[in-house]
Formats: C-alpha cells, structure tokens, sequence
C-alpha cells in the first residue's frame, strides 16, 4: 500500500509571538522535541515513507530546510511564496496539484500546529476507513473546528461556529482520504483558488462539499494525547501533556524561592499550597541566591506562609562563602552587605575583620546588599583598581529581583556596574548555578530522586544541569516560554510549582 502525506505549515503563528518571531511555530520544542517532529515521526511510525511525506511552508522557509536537512532529508518541501496573502487551502491546493499525476493509495493532512500521541497517529493511518477525520468524541473545545455526523454516523458538516448541541465531537486537524476522494477534494479546493480567486479559505471549508460526494467517518481518538498550539498557554499544555516526568517519582524537591514560591514578600499562593499539601510525600529544601536576607529569615517567611521548615532546609550562597573563607584562613575581608547579613556572617567568621583597609584587606565580598551606597562601590573600585593580589568574590550573579512592584536591581548589575568602571568581574562565584550548594543534598538521595524547581534559566537550570538532575522550570518569576525556547528543553513547565494536574 502506497500513502502520501501533506503537512501544512505556511502560517506565521503571530499569536505565538514573540516566539514565531525567531522560528516557525512547528519548530517549537515541547518536551526536547520539535512539533514537526512528533508528526513525521508518527508516520514514519506508521510506516509511511520519508520521501512519501511533503511539506507546504511559507514563513521561514529557509529554517524548514535547515531542520529537514539536517533531520529528514528527503521529506519534499513544497514553498507556498504568497503565505502573507493566503490561507491554508492555497497550500493544500499547492500540495494536491503536486500530487495530482502521482500513484498512492491514501493521503494524509494534517496542520503543523499540533501535536500527536504516536500510537493514536499509527492507529489512525490503519484504521478501516477510506476516508475519515480524526476526532475526539463528546468532546467540545471552543478554538477547535467541530463535526456534525448523520443517522449513519457519516460526518455531513465540520466548522469552528458548530454548537455545543449539534457537535458530535472535535477534529484534531488529521485527515485520511483515498485517491479518489483527494481528487475530488483538489477539483473542490481548484475550483475555490482558480474559479473563484478565493485564497483566503481554511482547508476545513471544502470538506462539506467533499462530504456530498464521499462518506467520511469521525475516527475516535478515545482521549489519547494531542494539543492544537494557537497561543501561549496552548504551548504551557503541551508541555504537560507530553513531558514524561513523573512527579510522584522524586521524593525531594529543590525549590528555588524568590520567583517561584514568593513574589517579593507575596506567596505564590499554587506552589505553597503545593507545598503545604504535599509535605508528608516529598521532602521540601529551599534554595535562594538572595544574599540580602539570612537564612532565620527564610525560615520565618515560609513558616508565615504556612509551610513547615528549619534552618536545615535552606541552602543560600552564604554558607559556602564562611566554608572558604575559613578555608583561606582571611583574616581581613571588605565585606558589602546589609547591617543582618553582616552581622550573620560575623557570627561564624567572628575573628575576620570586614572593615575597608586598602593596604590589609585579602579579599573583597560582594552580597546583595539592600544598603548598598556610592561609598561602598567606590571602595570596591579602589582595591581592584590598586590591588591585583585580591580575591573579588561575589555570593551570586542574578541581574534583578522579582518584587510585587516589578523588577529591582540585584548583586548582578552591581557587578556589571563595577565591570565598566574598572573592567575586572568576580573571581569566584558561590551561588547558582555552583553544584557545591547542593551537593549534600545529591549525597543523601541521589541524583536520579531530585528535582530542582526555578524560575530563572542561567541560575536554576543551570546549576540542574551542572548536577544532573531534573529541572522544572516555573513561569511565576523571570522565565518566560519565549526564553525556555531559546534553550534545551526542560524536563518540565509549568505556570507555578505544583501545576502537574
């Protein structure tokens, strides 16, 4: 048996943006894994061959052919030039007339904006039917086009507009028909593009013609997997539905705090309630670069949220910073902090003195000082600038802090300020992404029973990256789906921690 497929993807996905402002919608990665790629990969599964299967795409051409060469090198590229002024029908007319002097025995269509769980695709190419729509049965869903069947169950009309009443179910956008009934579909679709110049139709408009001249049947997907990406949270839902990660799995999770549990000194009220929930199943560490705050302090802001903890559960970047300076045996440090953090790390480093001395001071320590003042840059300047002998040490490297009144400067632009001034940045680095803040945490569970939880790319999922461990990556905070695009793939996305359901 010989089958074609066709695969639509000339759109511009505008309400994707700002992501379809660098890559094609059906380029997006869900999962480590682009959308194109579940559909190929379906009917490769279903035994239809590469060089039987087409693509009709307009923007970004040239990005289509560079994954395809790289990836699926005979997959047939069919360029619709005039996507800005079309719709999906013209290029599934482009595709019909390719095919119309060509022997198969079924086509395939899909829309490249969706995903497929690979069975139900394998399950679909060799169902019975000559002719049918893959669709969810007794399901409704607003954005989706809908289907009305007759007595005999033969579908007689498919539309975005259908009523929840009249609809026997959705369409999933995958569509089976024979040689015969793709020619009557290209005479139809022909007679819209070269009769009646109308080149502005969706794909779906033809097929209640069709439907008076070939009996098709609604496939049941029986409520496998498949998502339409239209928008953002359409993407979100993706994420989830095909990640494979299972939560329950872990028995500790890392959390990070400023941007996935608090918005400044606001809860985010999922992931504590999470937490609350959840504190008998897994064990619960909290993980903050924030160096403005001790480590008491996060105690007793989790605990005012509801949430059960002691100083053995926090991890901050102050504590390996004690570790080496001890280690080095300072005894003279300009440490830059707030009035709490100093006197915190005086209590463990009681014999150093943090005072600005240009001739004795061994190392300078750069904190997220919430005080901080020209002076104090000033100095910081003045050793580097007169001192190559000296360590410049910083706790951290985030730019800015979320606050429920937007974005504020954190120890990074502190740092990048420094920078241009005297063209010299850290030599040591304590907090994210450095695995040394969790590494006895690794020791006590293992790698593999440990998820990271954050919200900021170059910090949290770094340092999981650097260890090895899952990463779930949360859009409460500063990550946007724009940046986890731009990225390897994350284990998981979520809106907030604790979304899994």
């Amino acid at each position: 048996m010989k089958n074609k497929a066709v695969i639509l993807a000339a759109g511009i996905g505008s309400r994707l943006y700002p992501i379809t402002k660098v890559m094609p919608k059906s380029l997006v990665k869900v999962c480590d894994k682009e959308i194109l790629k579940y559909q190929i990969q379906g009917y490769l599964n279903a035994k239809i061959e590469e060089k039987d299967i087409s693509i009709v795409t307009g923007y970004r051409t040239n990005d289509f052919k560079m994954y395809l060469d790289k990836n699926y090198p005979q997959v047939k590229i069919i360029e619709n030039t005039d996507y800005l002024t079309t719709n999906n029908m013209y290029s599934l007319y482009l595709a019909l007339n390719s095919l119309k002097d060509e022997s198969f025995d079924y086509l395939f269509i899909n829309n490249a904006d969706c995903l497929y769980e690979e069975k139900m695709m394998f399950d679909f190419v060799n169902c019975d039917f000559e002719n049918a729509i893959a669709c969810e049965i007794n399901s409704y869903i607003d954005e989706s086009m809908k289907i009305i069947t007759d007595e005999q169950n033969r579908i007689i009309n498919i539309a975005k507009t259908i009523s929840q009443s009249d609809a026997a179910g959705v369409s999933i956008d995958l569509y089976k028909y024979s040689k015969q009934a793709s020619i009557e579909l290209y005479n139809i679709v022909r007679d819209f593009i070269e009769v009646k110049q109308d080149l502005k139709q969706w794909t779906e408009v033809a097929f209640p013609y069709l439907f008076k001249k070939v009996s098709v049947y609604p496939f049941d997907i029986k409520h496998r997997k498949w998502v339409e990406v239209d928008n953002i949270d359409d993407l979100i839902l993706a994420d989830k539905k095909f990640s494979d990660f299972d939560y329950k799995s872990k028995s500790a999770y890392i959390c990070d705090l400023d941007g996935t549990l608090f918005i400044g000194q606001t809860p985010i009220k999922d992931a504590v309630d999470f937490i609350k929930k959840n504190d008998n199943n897994f064990d619960f560490y909290f993980l903050t670069n924030n160096t403005s705050k001790t480590p008491q302090i996060y105690v007793d802001k989790l605990k005012k949220a509801g949430i059960k903890c002691d100083l053995s559960q926090i991890t901050t970047p102050l504590y390996p910073l004690i570790d080496y300076i001890k280690e080095k045996g300072f005894n003279s440090v300009y440490v830059v902090a707030n009035k709490e953090v100093k006197e915190f790390l005086k209590m463990s480093l009681n014999s150093v003195d943090f005072s600005f001395d240009k001739d004795k001071n061994q190392a300078i320590v750069l904190t997220y000082d919430t005080d901080i003042t020209y002076e104090k840059l000033k100095n910081i300047c003045i050793l580097l600038n007169s001192r190559d002998d000296i360590e410049y040490l910083a706790t951290h490297e985030d730019v800015f802090c979320p606050t429920e009144e937007g974005n504020i400067p954190d120890i990074g632009s502190f740092i990048g300020l420094i920078k241009n001034t005297v063209s010299k940045s850290p030599t040591k680095v304590f907090g994210k992404p450095s695995k040394n803040l969790i590494e006895s945490i690794i020791r006590k569970y293992g790698k593999e029973n440990i998820a990271i939880v954050g919200d900021r790319i170059y910090t949290d999922k770094k340092l999981a990256d650097n260890s090895k461990i899952d990463f779930i990556a949360v859009l409460s905070g500063e990550t946007t789906r724009f940046d986890i695009s731009q990225c390897e793939s994350c284990k998981y996305v979520l809106k907030t921690f604790g979304d899994f359901d």
